[in-house]
Order: C-alpha cells, then structure tokens, then sequence
C-alpha cells in the first residue's frame, strides 16, 4: 500500500490517504475517517526492526517516506465536518454555526449564508486535475438551488464570473449532489484554484435550517462518489448539543440525549415573558410526571428577552419571573444589587428572613457548600475557589460562574453610551480571510486608532463573533455586526443587544434610489425596534452614472463617469428624506497614477461637498470612507501625508466618520492596512499615526457645527477645489495671505459665541509643496490642534497668525 501524507499548516490535521488505498482514499475505522499522520506512525511503529539483508535500501525508503512527508505541506481539498476534525474551519457568513449531537448545523442569520474554508497558497490546486465538487447535505428549506463561487491564479475576485449554481432538495433528508465544474458556460475552471465560497443555498432565509456534512474537489465522479458514501451521519450523543431558536440557546450536556429524543422536551414551551431581568428563571417539570417543578439554576434571560439555559433532561421547560422583593440592598452597589437578586431567583441563596438578604452578614459553611452542589450537578466545580466572606460576595461570584458556563458574561470598562458618543469616527469595513483572525485582532485594529467598526463574513460569523463582541467591549471598540439580522432585528439581535459595544448592523451597500422605498421601510422599522441601533446603508459616490444612482452600483461598473452634481444631490437629499437614521455615508477614492504620477480625481471637493451639504440641509452626520489601498493599478495606497490630506478635507465638510475600505487586503498582491494573512503594512503605520492624531481633536471639533466650506486661490491646475455654493463670508477670518491654494472649512457654535475653521494644503500631492500661511483673526484666543496637539497661537506684530502647512497638511483651528 502506498501513502502520501500531506499536513495542513493551520488547523487540525485531517489529512486523505492517497487513492492507492483499498478504500479509494479514505481510511475508516470504527465507522470514522482518521488523519493520516496517524495511519503513518502507525506504519512506522509497525515497521519491522530485524536486521535486514539490505539496511541501506530500507533505510533509503525510510528516509524517503520522510522526505516526501515534510515536503508536502498541502491538504487534500476534501473537508469532513460530521463526525469529523474539519468543522471548526468552517467560516459562515450570515449565519450561526452549531454542533448538534456531533453533526453541524448552520442556522442563517440573513439572506445570503455563506461557507467558506481556509484554503492556505499552498493547498491550491490545478482545475483540470479536481473537476468535481461533492457536497453531502440535509436541509429543510423551499430553496431550491445552492451555489458555488471560486478564485484562480488568474480569476482573483469571487465574482458572478465563477458562480456555479446547481440543484438541491430541502426535504430534510440526507442527499448527495456532484457537479462538474467544467459544464458552465462560463468556462473558468482553469488554472488554479485558490480559494472558493459554497452557498448551501442562494439566495437563504432564516426560516430554513442546514447540515452539511462534508464536501471536496476530485478527480472523478467515481472518488467523489466514494467520499460522499464514507460519510458518517449518525448522531454521536456522548458529544454536548446546542439547541437553538428564536430568542433560546440550550446546552444538553453530553450522554443526555439518545435514539428518539424530541427537541422540543429540552426547549422552552414559550419565549414570551414580561420584563425580562435577573429574576427570570427557567422552571422545570420532569416528562414522567414524577417530582416537582424545579428552578433550574444554570439560566439567564437577558433584558431583550433572550434566554440560555442547561437541560439535562427531557420535560416542561417554562420561564418564570421569580422577583423576590429585598429591602437591605438598596445601599449596595449596582453590580452587587443585581448578583443577589439572580441568586435568589435560582435559589442558590435565600433570604435569611422576610424582604432581607443580609447581605453583609458573614456566609455561613452549609449556605456556601448547598450552592456549590448545585451548581456541580451541572458540571460548574467551584471548590477550588475560596469561600467568599459574606453573603454579597458570594453572590457575585456565583452569578459569574453561572455566567462563565452559558457564555453570558459581559465586562467591560465602557458603556455603550460612551461608545456611541458624538465625535470624529475612525472606522473600517473590515471583511478579512479565516486566516487573518488572530486572538489580537480587535487589540491590533485598535491600537491603529480605530474606535469603529464595521464587521463581515468570517469576522461576523459565529466562529469569531463572541470574541469580536467581547474584545470589541473590552477596546472601546463600536460595532456594526454584519450579520444580517436586519430582516427581524428584535429577535435577530437580542442574544448580544447587551454588550455595550454593539452599535447596529449592516444592511447593503451603494444602492440605487429605486431600492429606497424597501430600504428604508427595513431600517427605519429597525432603528425603532432596536432603540436607535443603525442599520448601516454606504451610498455611491458621485463619480456613479445615472443608471447606478437609479438601479445600484451592480448597474455598471463604477467608473469616472462625467459626473451630475445636480442628479447626485437628488439622490443624497432622497436619502436623507426616507431613512429615519441619524446619518449619510459615501465613499470617495481620489488617489490616482495617470502614467506614472500622482494626480488628484478631478471632482474631489465637489463630490465631498454635495453629499455634506445634503446632510447639513436634513440635520444628519456626514460620514465618508476615505482611500485606503491600491486594488486596482491606477490606484495608489497612501501614505501618511495623503491620509492626514484626505482626512483634513473630509473634516472641513463636516465629517464626522472617517472609515476605511478596506481594512484587510483581499487579494496577496493588493494588500491593504493587512495582509490577507493578518500582517500590518507600512500603510497601518501610516493611518495609525494620523488617525491617533484625530482622536485627539475629537472633543473640540464636535463642539462646532460646519457651515460649509470656501476655497483660496483655486486655479485651473487645482480642478478637485473647486465646488458649488461655496462660504461667501466668514468674519472670523479677516484677511488671507498666500500664493498657495487653500481649502477652508467653516464652523461655529449654535450660539455663535465661538467659531472655528479647517485649513489644508491643496497643493497637487505630486508636487510635495508646503504652503506659508498668514491669517488676520477675528478673535481674542486663537488655539491650534496641529497634528492632534493643543496649541495657543500668538499674532506678529503685524497681527498675522503664521501656519506653516507642509504637502498635505490641515489643522483645526478654535477662535474665541
């Protein structure tokens, strides 16, 4: 027999015998595949250590066998969930993922659920030599057709140019499907294969439920065929199950369920209860009848009525406000107030008399130790911890184990309201390969200025999504989960409404006028069921032509068209007038190379200056993705002067969101502040630095509402100065000198006691000009934040005011 070992560089090791072996490349035993890097210590351990006539010969295979293991590092492009090491690589987009009884299960969150797996440059593979993808499915869903989309060497975005769409029944039974990839019309399985995503169906619905249990690439329909029937499906009930379902996640511990068992007895009879709190319980009454209810303490509901809870056996499971009135804890702190009455309501510590917990009385042995009993039938051991003192800390600490075991815990030194605090916004649409996530991520993407973001696919899905939630509280980090949950956000979002960093979802992107009347009817039922939470819409710029501004950016291909301020501006206001949300975004990319020098898209400050003037008119943030890498040869990353340039310019329009598309490259040769593998690039660095220097102006800058902007000494080689209606006066600024073209964006107070002003060096970046800046000032006290540092600034004799502005350079400038 002959074996090729082939080990993976991330992620467990599940690696196929080569189809030399009997079973056509599968191993089996006991019923389930196993790695072959066992099958090969196994072959080693089993090789015969007699001396042998010809020790040179064996020892030559030997070493060749090693060889051929340590120099191939790619994994056979065959994945194996059920029962299986693969599941926990699986990347969903718009969907939770969930093991139930040792078998996956995807629950979609949105209408676009998505699969993908880590695919590492080295497991890439020819086309011509794996033409059949195999898929082993189990769905309950009216969807009829799933899809499949890929990259190659030469074919390097996931694009309508590789989708494959094929049938599927929903009939919730086991079923196989094996396409030849080489029979759609758009012939572009060639090359090599890099990377792929599998829509288990296309489009998806959160009504309908998934299994996938394994899928690959062959060489034959025949060894695909042997793949799928290798499959185990059969439940393994020694593993714990998560049942989930609107507004409940149930962990049944292993060995609780077997052949037979209804879903439904270890799930809530209903969901619904009023005021939700700490002293909502779960309730339970065993199948058989015998025994009385019960609180089951290992339980919380939270304040929007989600509720996660242990069952360990089948029977009536039913939610119960168990307020127990308390009249000695009202001089408690908050935190401590709450641990008691959770405790209480599950029984896990009683009021020691009438309406009194007593709550610093010493805790007695038997209180302490009748706790710990309870809580230990369920598998949370706190016997190593010390006894707390009193009867308070005791509660803390019991609260915070039960916490600990359902994933509930929420720390953070923020609230949201801090979060969501009117400033200056430094975000991302952050949309990274499986491969980029590091248990830093947030940490890092913090650390680079950024208090915003806006999370998709693999960062969204529930692989990473509790540890997003719980980095992003603990960095101060805002959220916009891009998961869908739009579609019925009171229920879609209410398992993490709590977590202060949570600051809305994403809905869609660049669409066109004629999707607003259904857009805004969604988020505008959104913004109200959740409180105020955003459903984040971004809008095209307007460099867009007429039939995207209509229909949406899939239009066309988004171009420098001849652009119409006036259309654009309809399309803005439009906006403006149907969305009940507190805000306008857009992006605009200006950093160009036209045969080898840097040149400014033409329309820039125009662009900028419709969009914030439409949000100036309608009371809303102006809010604009700024460039942030080359994705395209004619584009340019930038560097640091031209961040701090885009930066100032979006400033002196008012912008009060500065994102950037996108934070991680897509592509190895294109990437962005990250590599698609996660490493920081010099333009990190770069947009670091001035963003840190943002932040710091935050605070002043908010204080001032912007009026509009003016333009000094534009000329016919500046054409991106140059906008509509600009600031005819603005008494703060008595008299500019300089030869140099200036853009000034103009604020004030609602008072008009104070006023400030941008100013920025619109000197073509290609010339790394510094322009010489002399100011008359209306005002007794001039304060400057010159690169975010807080400067009180002095005239000449002459009373001039001096700023010395280097190749794009701005600062924001208070006059009292």
């Amino acid at each position: 027999m002959t074996w090729v070992w082939r080990e993976r560089t991330q992620g467990p090791n599940h690696d196929l015998l080569d189809a030399y072996s009997e079973d056509g490349g599968y191993p089996v035993t006991n019923g389930r595949e196993i790695s072959s890097i066992k099958a090969v210590l196994y072959y080693f351990q089993n090789m015969s250590t007699k001396p042998r006539r010809y020790p040179m010969k064996q020892s030559l295979l030997f070493l060749s066998i090693i060889v051929s293991v340590g120099s191939l590092f790619a994994r056979e492009p065959a994945w194996v969930f059920n029962n299986g090491p693969d599941a926990k690589l699986i990347s969903l987009g718009q969907g939770q993922l969930y093991y139930e009884v040792g078998l996956t299960k995807l629950i979609p969150t949105g209408t676009d659920l998505t699969l993908t797996v880590p695919l590492d440059a080295d497991d890439a593979f020819p086309a011509d030599e794996r033409p059949f993808f195999a898929v082993r499915y189990k769905y309950k869903t009216a969807i009829a057709q799933a899809g499949l989309f890929f990259t190659t060497d030469t074919l390097t975005d996931l694009s309508d140019r590789s989708y494959c769409s094929f049938s599927v029944v929903g009939d919730n039974t086991w079923r196989n499907a094996i396409v030849d990839m080489r029979k759609f019309d758009h012939k572009n399985w060639t090359g090599t294969i890099t990377s792929f995503r599998f829509d288990p169906t296309n489009p998806s619905d959160t009504d309908s439920t998934y299994q996938v249990s394994r899928l690959g690439f062959f060489p034959s329909a025949a060894e695909a065929q042997r793949f799928l029937d290798a499959a185990v499906d059969a439940p393994d009930y020694s593993e714990p199950t998560h049942f989930i379902a609107p507004l409940e996640r149930v962990l049944v511990p292993g060995g609780c369920l077997s052949d037979g068992f209804d879903r439904a007895d270890f799930m809530l009879q209903t969901t619904t209860i009023d005021h939700p709190s700490e002293t909502t319980v779960v309730r339970f009454r065993p199948q058989d009848g015998m025994g009385d209810e019960s609180v089951v303490p290992v339980c919380q509901t939270n304040r929007r009525g989600f509720t996660h809870f242990v069952a360990k056996k089948p029977g009536k499971y039913r939610l119960v406000n168990a307020d127990v009135p308390l009249d000695d804890i009202a001089g408690l702190a908050a935190k401590t107030q709450l641990a008691i009455q959770f405790v209480v309501a599950r029984c896990l510590l009683d009021e020691v008399e009438g309406r009194k917990f007593r709550p610093r009385d010493p805790l007695s042995d038997s209180d302490w130790n009748d706790a710990l009993e309870s809580l230990s039938e369920y598998d949370i051991h706190l016997k190593t911890e010390a006894q707390p003192a009193t009867r308070a800390e005791a509660a803390v600490v019991l609260k915070t184990a039960i916490q600990t075991a359902l994933g509930t815990a929420i720390e953070s030194p923020y609230t949201n309201e801090y979060l969501t605090r009117d400033r200056i916004r430094i975000g991302a649409w952050v949309s990274p390969r499986q491969e980029a996530i590091g248990e830093d991520f947030i940490e890092t993407y913090s650390s680079g200025g950024f208090d915003w973001i806006i999370a998709h696919d693999a960062l969204a899905g529930s692989g990473h999504r509790e540890m997003l939630l719980k980095d992003c509280d603990r960095y101060g980090v805002e959220l916009i989960l891009g998961d869908g949950a739009y579609k019925d956000p009171a229920v879609a979002t209410a398992e993490y409404f709590d977590h202060p960093c949570f600051a809305g979802t994403y809905v869609t992107d660049e669409p066109g006028t004629d999707q607003y009347d259904r857009l805004a009817e969604i988020c505008n039922t959104y913004y109200k069921e959740t409180g105020g939470k955003l459903p984040y819409i971004n809008l095209l710029p307007m460099y867009a032509n007429a039939a995207q501004l209509k229909y949406g950016a899939s239009a066309a291909a988004i171009e420098y068209y001849d652009s119409d301020p006036e259309l654009y501006k309809k399309y803005c206001d439009a906006f403006c007038e149907k969305f009940d949300a507190p805000y306008i975004c857009t992006d605009i990319y200006p950093l160009n190379w036209v045969e080898g020098k840097r040149v400014t898209y033409k329309d820039y400050c125009e662009s900028i200056n419709i969009i914030a003037t439409s949000a100036r008119e309608h009371d809303k943030d102006f809010w604009c993705c700024i460039q942030t890498f080359a994705w395209v040869p004619s584009k340019r990353t930038p560097t640091e002067s031209e961040f701090r340039w885009q930066s100032y310019c979006m400033l002196s329009f008012g912008c009060k969101g500065l994102l950037c598309w996108t934070y991680a490259g897509y592509k190895p040769e294109y990437p962005s502040l990250i590599t698609v593998d996660g490493k920081r690039t010099n333009a990190w660095y770069d947009a670091a630095t001035v963003f840190k220097e943002i932040r710091q102006l935050s605070d002043a800058f908010v204080r001032y509402k912007n009026i509009g902007a003016l333009a000094h000494h534009g000329m016919d080689d500046t054409p991106y100065l140059k906008f509509s209606n600009p600031v005819r006066t603005f008494p703060t600024i008595q008299q500019i000198q300089c030869d140099d073209p200036l853009l000034i964006g103009c604020f004030a107070k609602d008072d008009g006691s104070t006023t400030a002003f941008t100013i920025v060096n619109m000197s073509e970046l290609e010339a790394i000009k510094t322009a010489h800046v002399k100011l008359k000032i209306a005002g007794s006290t001039v304060v400057a934040w010159p690169r975010g540092q807080r400067a009180i600034l002095l005239p000449d004799a002459d009373g001039f005011y001096h700023l010395t502005l280097p190749s794009g350079e701005g600062v924001f400038v208070e006059v009292e």
